[in-house]
């Protein structure tokens, strides 16, 4: 699919989600559609959650307009670690215990079909995916400074040398790739000190604070005008978009911290 494809047992990646952004659906706000999106997930999903979500002002709106809310309905697996946000913008399916593609989508695709059910008229304006690797040194203690030379591709860290008198106590970067057409990635990595940059209500086991080097891949499609919702275009449209998030992942890494994430070293 793209070079240097493999699976790693001590993967780094600990976030995923898919995401559909959509033309404001007013259907989506009435709680009889959102109750039939729920019956149609609840198999998998089952724990469900009512709130509210605050959307962007509009051009026109002043400035001391009060911020809209959007009523949701978040579904939970049973462990909390997956679920499906719906509101009248968007459609996200989000995991932080990702195994493998096929099950990702699956549970994507179920998500997908029961909007299409309850929002037949929905409009898309974006759709991607998502995966966030936070590598961590083995054996660091929080008030280590780690050295990411060994781990990172040297491309990642150039802004790091540029000042031999000085020692970088950070870095961070951005990129955007444009593939073809209406479809592009978004690349954003960096030095963090903390427990992650992943701050969603799910259950995930909880990371040491410390240093770790972020690589945020959002590969995504941005059609130039609205296109009518379709789970089965939706989930052609993943498969396209997954391998170059996988091949800059793999571009971004060393062998060395390849070797450690198969479990070949300690």
């Amino acid at each position: 699919m793209y070079p240097k494809r493999e699976v790693f047992p001590r993967s780094p990646l600990v976030y995923v989600t898919a995401e559909v952004t959509l033309s404001y659906e007013p259907a989506i706000n009435k709680i009889e559609v959102r109750d039939l999106f729920a019956s149609a997930i609840r198999s998998r999903l089952p724990v469900l959650s009512q709130d509210v979500a605050v959307s962007l002002p509009s051009p026109e709106s002043s400035d001391d307009s009060p911020p809209e809310t959007l009523p949701t309905l978040r579904a939970f697996n049973e462990d909390r670690t997956s679920s499906a946000l719906l509101k009248a913008t968007s459609l996200t399916f989000e995991t932080v215990t990702y195994q493998d593609f096929d099950t990702f989508s699956s549970c994507v695709a179920e998500a997908s079909r029961a909007l299409a059910e309850c929002a037949p008229q929905a409009l898309v304006e974006r759709a991607g995916i998502r995966f966030v690797n936070e590598l961590r040194h083995p054996q660091r203690s929080a008030e280590d400074n780690p050295s990411w030379d060994k781990w990172v591709a040297p491309e990642l860290l150039a802004s790091a040398h540029l000042l031999p008198s000085g020692h970088a106590a950070g870095a961070m970067g951005t990129a955007l790739y444009h593939l073809k057409e209406d479809d592009w990635v978004a690349f954003r990595w960096g030095d963090v000190v903390g427990t992650s940059i992943v701050d969603v209500p799910l259950r995930r086991a909880e990371a040491p604070k410390g240093r770790f080097f972020a690589l945020d891949i959002d590969s995504f499609w941005e059609p130039s005008d609205p296109m009518p919702f379709d789970p089965d275009d939706l989930m052609s449209c993943l498969h396209r978009l997954r391998p170059p998030a996988g091949e800059l992942f793999q571009a971004a890494i060393t062998d060395d911290a390849r070797e450690y994430f198969r479990g070949d070293k300690s």
